[in-house]
């Protein structure tokens, strides 16, 4: 087949494109992206950093000092801890912390799906 043949860019690829965009919040020395997002959501789900971050594939550390950095480059506090007792440890985002996830994740959504819009005003039902 040779390289600029016609014929063969009149054939669909064999896999379309689909559109595809990343999101990210920038203040100060640390950005709040999807890592951060879904650290802090599963922190939520969980009651536990050292759940979230097994559930995420990363060390109890690594998921600490992240909220920590995030924490004093904001200066605001996202998660508070309860040290383990008879009733357990734990933690729980403050209501920074909720709000910031919150409005995150609909952010999200709602360039997810101005993407999606504008990649089908775009292409339609090209490649």
């Amino acid at each position: 087949m040779k390289k600029n043949d016609p014929d063969n860019l009149k054939r669909p690829p064999a896999e379309p494109f689909r559109p595809g965009c990343k999101v990210w919040l920038e203040k100060g020395e640390t950005n709040f992206g999807d890592g951060l997002y879904y650290l802090l959501l599963n922190v939520h789900d969980y009651g536990s950093i050292a759940q979230a971050a097994k559930r995420m594939g990363m060390s109890y550390r690594a998921a600490w000092g992240k909220i920590k950095r995030a924490e004093k480059s904001w200066g605001v506090l996202l998660v508070e801890t309860q040290v383990g007792g008879d009733l357990g440890g734990g933690a729980t985002l403050t209501p920074e912390g909720n709000k910031l996830v919150k409005c995150f994740g609909e952010f999200r959504e709602k360039v997810e799906r101005v993407c999606q819009e504008t990649f089908d005003e775009c292409f339609g039902n090209g490649p």
